[in-house]
């Protein structure tokens, strides 16, 4: 099950899950500030792990021409997902919902386990 990104119950995130969001937003090419927004990461966030996705392969930064470019202001590129996050991204959902599976099957406790 796909961990959603308009949850409306707010759970605090490891950086996993902040790094499948911003993964997930990141689709086609997109902008800072909607990644920021979306994904629900804060800026110094954002920059602390983008660099880190980006050498690992799973995000990419796309350069603008300069007729996409509206202004001066801004950088002149976005970010995209590549193959391989969306990849991860899927692995990820599928260890997700196997956790959760787990939960819900009534012989998973802790006491069943120590016979």
């Amino acid at each position: 099950m796909r961990k959603s990104l308009y949850t409306e119950n707010i759970e605090r995130r490891d950086k996993v899950q902040i790094f499948a969001d911003i993964i997930r937003v990141s689709d086609r090419p997109t902008k800072i500030t909607r990644i920021l927004r979306f994904a629900n990461v804060q800026y110094n966030t954002f920059l602390e792990y983008v660099d880190r996705l980006c050498s690992i392969g799973f995000l990419e930064r796309v350069s603008l021409d300069k007729s996409g470019v509206s202004g001066k202001r801004g950088p002149s590129y976005m970010y995209k997902s590549t193959k391989t996050g969306e990849e991860w991204c899927d692995q990820l959902d599928e260890i997700y919902e196997e956790l959760e599976i787990y939960e819900l099957e009534p012989n998973s406790d802790k006491s069943a386990s120590s016979d």
